[in-house]
């Protein structure tokens, strides 16, 4: 057994703000109605483990979704991610890499995510260790990966709301859920080491009344496994759309959800339309 350790232009915009006012009766402009108002260019803060500032950029594609995420603290654990899409702009890989994701190159981590039949939300993530990047991931000669399944489970607003993960040998590894409050925020989050009796449970209660930046795109909710409408922390000043575009230090000790990014004083930038 291996070692175990995402019409023409007035009538668009007439649309989507019947959108906006249809389904949220707010400013901003939920994922689901279609592409965002705004993307993430960049989110930037300092690092609790590095000493100086930690610089993400992000690279979107014609659809609006994002391609590629650099990182200016690249390392093992650090590393830079790239997104592939279907036909149907459904996210089907996320590869976390250290140079630019060409072919080739080695990659750390690779989620595949599958669907079934039209849905827009994946149902499994078959994710690799250790290889090449190819139309699939490509492992080490005479090193075999290792895969992990990782299966999810969903509410009936869309929203990740469980997942279950086993090594390739169906031995289990985690459990965990995420449960939202009637604000449609995210209240709890608790972690299951299924089979080495460790539990834990971390609880979200102070939110602001403003747009979830992580809203601007659902790859950033699915891969960051938060859907709530708020933010976590209230930020020093917010954009025309209700965006945050500054949450500084506090002694909250508040960590604002972003992918794998633990930063703090931290400062976003947005393409707007």
């Amino acid at each position: 057994m291996q070692k175990r350790l995402n019409f023409t232009f007035h009538v668009f915009i007439a649309a989507s703000m019947l959108c906006v006012l249809a389904s949220c009766g707010k400013t901003d402009f939920p994922p689901d109605c279609g592409a965002p108002l705004c993307q993430i260019e960049t989110y930037v803060g300092n690092s609790e483990w590095e000493e100086g500032q930690v610089v993400n950029t992000f690279t979107y594609n014609s659809a609006g979704n994002p391609i590629l995420r650099t990182r200016s603290d690249v390392a093992t654990g650090n590393e830079n991610e790239t997104y592939r899409y279907d036909a149907k702009n459904r996210l089907t890989d996320q590869i976390l890499h250290y140079e630019d994701g060409s072919y080739g190159a080695e990659f750390r981590e690779w989620h595949r995510f599958k669907y079934q039949g039209n849905s827009d939300r994946p149902y499994m993530d078959s994710f690799y260790t250790n290889g090449f990047i190819g139309a699939h991931p490509i492992p080490y000669p005479f090193h075999p990966m290792m895969l992990i399944v990782i299966y999810f489970d969903y509410d009936h607003a869309g929203r990740l709301i469980g997942e279950k993960s086993f090594y390739e040998d169906n031995y289990a590894w985690y459990e965990k859920t995420y449960i939202y409050n009637s604000a449609n925020n995210l209240a709890k989050q608790t972690y299951n080491l299924v089979n080495f009796g460790y539990k834990d449970t971390i609880y979200y209660r102070l939110y602001d009344d403003k747009v979830n930046f992580l809203r601007t795109n659902k790859v950033w909710q699915l891969l960051t496994r938060n859907y709530s409408e708020n933010n976590v922390k209230t930020a020093s000043n917010y954009n025309k759309y209700g965006l945050p575009l500054r949450f500084p230090a506090d002694n909250t000790e508040l960590v604002v959800p972003f992918l794998d990014a633990d930063l703090s004083d931290i400062t976003i930038t947005y393409k707007c339309k």
